[in-house]
């Protein structure tokens, strides 16, 4: 049995690493471990548009 990948909207991380989406202001994981300056749909947008490039 497989686990559940996290929704989207769920945090998953601790609310002193929160901060906002660069791209589009949503909370994300911004600081610590799991930091990144996007939220995860602004970040497979990204891929996506990277991969038709």
């Amino acid at each position: 049995m497989t686990t559940p990948a996290p929704r989207p909207g769920i945090a998953t991380w601790a609310p002193s690493q929160t901060g906002p989406c660069a791209k589009c202001g949503q909370p994300c994981a911004r600081y610590g471990a799991p930091a990144n300056p996007l939220c995860v749909p602004c970040r497979h947008a990204r891929q996506e548009l990277l991969a038709r490039s």
